[in-house]
C-alpha cells in the first residue's frame, strides 16, 4: 500500500498494541460529504451523474492574493515557428486535469476557466466514482464546442492525448482544440535562461510573486482519490480541489505574463 494511502487508512482504523490495556473505543470518525467538503452540487450530462464546483476568481483570492485578471481583446502568444498563436478570449478556456495515475486510469477531475468572462471563474467536474468519468467528459466535449481555443500547461504532452484516450475508451466525441497554447512551451522561450527550470511552481514563484502554503503534492492526489472511492469520505479531495484550481489560476496569470494584445 502506498505510504499516503495508508495514512488515510489509518484515521479510521487504530489497531491495540498486544498486551496494552483496553480503552474505550473512541467514536467512529463520521466521513464528511461532498457538500459539506467541497460545495457545489450533483449534475448530469447525458444519463450519467457528477459533481460539479463553482469558484470566482474573488473568492480564491481572498486566501492567495491572486492577481486581478480581467481579459477583454484578443491576445497573441508567440510559436516556436515565430508565428504568434491569436487567442479569442471568447472563444478560449484554461483547462487542467487531475487523473487517477498512470495511462489507462480514469481522469476524475476537469478544471476549467472560460476566458472573457468578469469576473473570471473556475469550473471543476468531478467524477464521484469510476463510471462518473463518461459524465464528466461529456460536459467538457459540450463546453468545448463553443471554446476551441485552450490554453494549457504540458497540455500538448499530457491533458490533451489523455482527454483524447479516455474519450475513446468511454466513447465519447470530443473534439481537439484548433488552437492551443502550451504555456510550458511558452514559458520555456521567455525565461529559461532566467530561471533553474520552468514547472508551473517555479514560474508561481519567480515570475508571479506567490509561493504556495500547504498545496498536495500532485503524486499524492491519485490516492486521495482512490481513498475517497473505497471509503466515500470526501474531505481528501479538499486539497486537491485546491491544487487543481491554484494551477488554473496560475496558468491564466502567466498566459497575461506571455501573451501580447493583438493588433487591430
Amino acid at each position: 500500500m502506498d505510504p499516503i494511502s495508508h495514512r488515510l487508512d489509518e484515521l479510521t482504523t487504530s489497531p491495540r498494541r498486544a498486551g496494552s490495556r483496553r480503552r474505550p473505543a473512541p467514536a467512529p470518525r463520521r466521513s464528511k460529504r461532498l457538500e459539506e467538503v467541497l460545495g457545489g452540487a450533483p449534475r448530469r450530462a447525458g444519463a450519467t451523474p457528477y459533481w460539479a464546483v463553482e469558484t470566482p476568481f474573488t473568492d480564491v483570492d481572498r486566501q492567495h492574493r491572486v492577481r486581478r485578471i480581467h481579459l477583454a481583446g484578443s491576445l497573441c502568444v508567440e510559436s516556436a515557428n515565430s508565428n504568434d498563436l491569436m487567442i479569442n478570449p471568447k472563444r478560449a478556456l484554461v483547462i487542467d486535469i487531475e487523473t487517477g495515475g498512470f495511462s489507462g486510469t480514469p481522469v476524475f477531475l476537469i478544471g476549467v476557466v472560460p476566458l472573457g468572462a468578469w469576473p473570471p471563474r473556475a469550473y471543476q467536474w468531478l467524477a464521484r466514482d469510476y463510471p462518473e468519468e463518461k459524465a464528466i467528459l461529456e460536459r467538457l466535449a459540450t463546453f468545448a464546442r463553443r471554446r476551441t481555443h485552450w490554453v494549457s500547461f504540458n497540455g500538448k504532452s499530457f491533458d490533451v492525448p489523455f482527454l483524447a484516450d479516455r474519450a475513446v475508451v468511454n466513447r465519447v466525441s470530443l473534439d481537439s482544440p484548433t488552437v492551443h497554447v502550451d504555456l510550458l512551451h511558452a514559458a520555456r522561450r521567455r525565461w529559461r535562461d532566467q530561471l533553474a527550470d520552468c514547472r508551473l511552481q517555479t514560474l508561481e514563484s519567480e515570475i508571479l510573486g506567490r509561493r504556495r502554503v500547504g498545496d498536495v503534492s500532485g503524486a499524492d492526489i491519485p490516492d486521495l482519490f482512490h481513498h475517497f472511492v473505497r471509503t466515500g469520505n470526501a474531505a481528501p479531495l479538499a486539497p486537491v480541489l485546491e491544487h487543481n484550481r491554484l494551477d488554473l489560476l496560475t496558468s491564466t496569470e502567466l498566459l497575461l505574463q506571455l501573451a501580447k494584445p493583438a493588433s487591430s
